[in-house]
């Protein structure tokens, strides 16, 4: 396997396209996610992520650094595809396990509560409690993916549309395709670095915020919060699939609470998870 910490310290990490929040998406969760975690179990987190990279400082494996790592893994192993997302029908309303979430194929849900378990299974070893962390981190980020959620099928050919991938569209005069443009594009549109996502969201939609309430539910709540904002937003386009300020001004609320959200919930999952162990 080709080594994502060469990538992380050395290059620019290359994404597989329009299968996931972009790299700037999965970074903004887990920096917010990183802002509220305690000391003690950041730590923990360091020291997982330091087995493979020993002399690496505290800032060079942050959450954000790895935030991305599952994608470049499903590159060289594809049976992990099914892991980044869950089809719940664009036509149907609730999760439905076996549905949505075959045994062949599993699906975002499965994945976080079984990495979960790994993470917090002091019997397991540190490099598979590593790799459960870089799923977690990742993978909590893909569930709060409003087209990571959804699939829209076509009744007289009884297939999907890749969760928007299939449906092409045009963005401020750009084409690209419904699911990059939730993955990737809305952001790129609001702000030129993730960074600035951060800072943005920090200042002007989180303060005053219930984040206690907000990080509630599980993956399956989650799947399905998301789903719906597919439903009322995500896939209400024209038929001429041209998209500018009107779809953007809907869209942007949803895509800032999605990733707001997506780091507060993740950093309960980390602390719950790290918190009440302590692994030799």
């Amino acid at each position: 396997m080709r080594s994502f910490w060469l990538a992380v310290l050395f290059a620019p990490l290359l994404v597989s396209e329009a299968r996931t929040w972009g790299q700037e998406g999965h970074s903004i969760v887990a920096e917010i996610a990183e802002h509220r975690l305690t000391p003690k179990t950041l730590g923990k987190i360091h020291a997982l992520l330091k087995i493979e990279v020993p002399q690496a400082t505290n800032a060079q494996v942050s959450l954000a650094s790895i935030a991305s790592w599952a994608d470049d893994f499903r590159d060289l192993h594809p049976e992990t595809e099914g892991w980044h997302f869950v089809d719940i029908p664009l036509d149907q309303d609730h999760y439905d396990a076996a549905r949505d979430c075959t045994p062949n194929k599993g699906c975002v849900v499965q994945a976080i509560e079984r990495f979960r378990a790994v993470l917090g299974d002091c019997t397991k070893s540190p490099v598979e409690r590593e790799e459960a962390l870089k799923f977690v981190v990742h993978f909590v980020g893909d569930v709060h993916q409003p087209l990571h959620d959804t699939e829209r099928f076509d009744p007289v050919h009884h297939v999907g549309d890749q969760g928007g991938n299939k449906v092409d569209v045009t963005f401020f005069g750009a084409k690209t395709n419904l699911h990059r443009l939730w993955d990737s594009d809305l952001i790129l549109h609001t702000v030129f670095a993730w960074g600035a996502y951060v800072s943005r969201l920090e200042t002007t939609w989180l303060p005053g915020k219930d984040e206690v309430a907000l990080r509630a539910g599980n993956p399956i709540d989650w799947a399905e919060e998301s789903h719906r904002y597919a439903q009322q937003v995500g896939y209400v386009i024209p038929d001429s699939g041209i998209l500018g300020t009107s779809y953007f001004e809907k869209a942007l609320p949803v895509l800032d609470r999605q990733l707001a959200v997506g780091g507060l919930r993740l950093s309960r999952v980390l602390e719950e998870t790290l918190g009440p162990i302590d692994c030799q």
